[in-house]
Order: C-alpha cells, then sequence, then structure tokens
C-alpha cells in the first residue's frame, strides 16, 4: 500500500525573498506547521505546489523525520513550482509543460485567446514501494497566469 497526498505550500519561499515571509519566525513557524501537517499525514509520497525556493523545500524536507527525497519543476513566471516530497526514491523525473497531443488549444479568456502549453510546468515521477512502481503527477494550474 502507497499513502499519497497533495498539499499547496502557499508561496514556500525563505523570508524576504518573493511572497515569503517577512521574518525568520514568521518562516520557522510555518514549517514547523507544515511539518506537523505532513507528519500526521503520514505519506510517502506528497505532491507539492506553490514552492518558490528549492531551498525552502529542502528545509521543509529536515524537519520531517526519516529521510526524504525532493524534485522539483522549473519555475513559472512568478518563481514557483511544483514537486514532490517522498520517502521512496523519486526516478523517472520528467517535467510536462505542452498539452497532450490530441488536445485542442485550452481557451484562457473571452476574447478567445488561446495556449498550448501550460504556463508553469507539471512535473511527473515514478516510485518503488514493496516491489510496484507507481507514477505521480504535481499540477498547479492557473489559467489567468497561462
Amino acid at each position: 500500500m502507497v499513502t499519497i497526498g497533495t498539499w499547496n505550500l502557499d508561496n514556500l519561499f525563505r523570508p524576504g525573498e518573493g511572497s515569503g515571509p517577512d521574518s525568520s519566525t514568521e518562516y520557522e513557524k510555518k514549517l514547523d506547521s507544515l511539518a506537523e501537517t505532513i507528519t500526521n499525514l503520514g505519506p510517502d509520497v506528497l505532491a507539492v505546489q506553490e514552492v518558490g525556493d528549492p531551498a525552502a523545500l529542502e528545509d521543509l524536507a529536515g524537519r520531517l523525520q526519516g529521510t526524504w527525497r525532493t524534485a522539483l519543476a522549473d519555475p513559472d513566471g512568478r518563481g514557483i513550482r511544483v514537486g514532490f516530497l517522498s520517502q521512496s526514491a523519486l526516478t523517472k523525473v520528467e517535467q510536462i509543460a505542452d498539452f497532450s497531443e490530441g488536445l485542442s488549444p485550452v481557451q484562457i479568456n473571452d476574447k478567445g485567446e488561446t495556449i498550448e502549453q501550460m504556463g508553469r510546468p507539471a512535473l511527473k515521477v515514478r516510485v518503488r514501494k514493496d516491489g510496484a512502481m507507481f507514477d505521480f503527477v504535481s499540477v498547479h494550474l492557473n489559467v489567468n497566469g497561462h
């Protein structure tokens, strides 16, 4: 059995960066709260959204019990990413930005403008647990930001 989850980390930046907290105290409080929630949920794999600074995700992983691995997609125009925290190794890590073949362009406004690619790349990973392989995708859709 594999326990999975997803969590929007709400602009996880270190203090003074991007949309991050203004102080170290706020940042530490946020990390403690997130670590407690993740520990209580007990996932094997957690898809995460709104990671601003890769180092901030590493800070969070360091607060969790055991060994946690991380993987992140490239940032969008705001500097945020999707990714994973996992107790198992993450393999076949693949960033996805283009819509699948055969999918029509997506209309993004009332003017009829369309896009053919996600403005914020998704991330696909493979995890092996108890002899079985599982593929997971983390995505954070935002039509307004393309």
